[in-house]
This record gives structure tokens, sequence and C-alpha cells, in this order.
């Protein structure tokens, strides 16, 4: 039990690193491929879905830290929902100021569905590259 839950440390691990590499890659190449205005929209994108992916983190780590204590639902749900207004709060301000053109933040908003995928397929390399060793 203890091995899985530092594989998947490991894992989460893994999937944060390549978010922080993502974020900052992707808004560079934009802004040298395409324009400034491109590099603030896919960054914004990058950084509001960032923020929120870690708020998410730190609530369930929150919530569920004791082990054989079930968290009050009421709770967890609240602080979920707000979470879930904060990010499409920001999301409307950016969009509404103009300040990001929109495929290029959307493109930034993906950045963690990116991170994920890259993240899996490491995670996968690396097991076949294990199962091949023995």
């Amino acid at each position: 039990m203890v091995q899985v839950l530092a594989d998947e440390e490991k894992l989460l691990r893994r999937i944060e690193v390549v978010n922080v590499l993502l974020m900052g890659l992707l808004p560079l190449g934009a802004w040298v491929l395409v324009s400034a205005k491109t590099a603030l929209g896919v960054f914004l994108g990058a950084a509001i879905v960032t923020l929120s992916f870690r708020v998410l983190k730190w609530q369930l780590n929150k919530a569920f830290r004791t082990p054989g204590k079930l968290p009050q639902k009421g709770r967890v749900f609240a602080s979920y929902y707000l979470r879930y207004v904060g990010t499409l709060f920001l999301v409307f301000v950016v969009m509404y100021y103009g300040w990001a053109d929109p495929i290029a933040f959307l493109i930034g908003l993906s950045v963690v569905v990116l991170s994920i995928f890259v993240g899996g397929g490491l995670e996968v390399l690396v097991s076949l590259a294990r199962k091949g060793e023995s």
C-alpha cells in the first residue's frame, strides 16, 4: 500500500513538472512564432488552469487527509464549487476585457490536460522499459 502511494506521488510530481515546463515553453513558442498577445493568452490560460488544478489538489488533500474519517459532503462540495466559480470568473474577466486571443487562451487552458497525457505517456514508457529489463 505504501509503495502504491509513493508511485502515485511520483506520477503526480511528474505531471506537475511537465505542467511547469509546458507553462513556460508554450508561451515562449507562441511569442517567438506568432506574437506577444498570443503568448500572453497562452500564459494566462495556463496560469488560470494550473492555479485551479493546484487548489483542487489542496482541497482533496485537505478533505481526505485523515484516514478513516470521511469529510463533510457539504463542505467539500461548497469548496469545490467555489473554486469552480472563481475559475469561471477569471476566464470571464480575461475574455471580457480582451486580454487574450481566444484560441491562444484555449490552448493555455488545456495545459493541464496536455501535462496529464505527457505524464501518463512517460509513465507507460518507464513501465515498458522496466518490463524489458526483467
